[in-house]
């Protein structure tokens, strides 16, 4: 690790380690190069991709911080690190996506998966709250941090010819005890399209085309930042 005395690890999911460090108010966070499937496993490496992540990620992180929705960023450590604040996550994570109405207009749809035992069920709002993953004030506020966060990415997208098409995302407490976003937003988390190719970037897009992958990171990097 760079600049950073790095302690045992505590999660992995195959696109991100997560790691104590000697600040018992911090973990770091390495976004890796793998690319990874629905069920979690590890199909390919793509060179750069967690450099990519983590810029993406970071700048992504600051534009809705701007908008005053709570996050766990604290700073970007090197390229493919970050060194956020120690939060306790929930253990659902939220779904967003759209559905067209019968008169053609799209709405969002929130969907939330529980964990339980290691596997993740689909549930409803008020099963959060029964089953203790949160309280139900929690929850509303969860809800209503997706809806804003929907607003504010569609927007910023849109300025840059891309279409948002979901996100995937999940969120915690930080020690203050404030509600935070606690998750990246990267393309391995928010499938977007390109508004004039139609190009999708997207985990299943990138799994079909391993061997350009590096070339549509660096593709989704220039569109997003740029």
């Amino acid at each position: 690790m760079k600049g950073e005395n790095v302690n045992k690890k505590i999660s992995e999911d195959g696109n991100r380690i997560l790691f104590e460090t000697d600040n018992e108010d911090e973990y770091l966070l390495q976004f890796t190069d793998d690319v990874v499937d629905a069920a979690g496993h590890v199909k390919g490496n793509v060179k750069n991709k967690g450099a990519v992540c983590c810029r993406v990620a970071t700048h992504l992180y600051k534009v809705l911080a701007s908008y005053h929705l709570p996050v766990r960023l604290k700073s970007q450590k090197s390229e493919n690190e970050l060194v956020v604040k120690k939060a306790a996550l929930f253990p659902f994570y939220v779904n967003l996506s759209y559905e067209k109405s019968d008169d053609g207009t799209e709405a969002p749809k929130i969907e939330f998966d529980l964990i339980e035992e290691g596997k993740t069920e689909t549930v409803e709002m008020k099963a959060l709250s029964s089953s203790g993953a949160a309280t139900e004030a929690q929850v509303v506020e969860v809800r209503r941090f997706v809806l804003k966060m929907n607003v504010i990415l569609k927007d910023f997208f849109r300025r840059r010819n891309l279409q948002l098409l979901g996100f995937r995302t999940q969120f915690g407490v930080l020690p203050s005890g404030k509600v935070a976003l606690c998750s990246e937003l990267t393309m391995d988390s928010c499938d977007i399209k390109d508004v004039n190719s139609r190009r999708k970037f997207t985990t299943t897009y990138v799994l079909s085309h391993l061997d350009s992958a590096a070339e549509l990171y660096d593709e989704a990097l220039n569109a997003i930042l740029y």
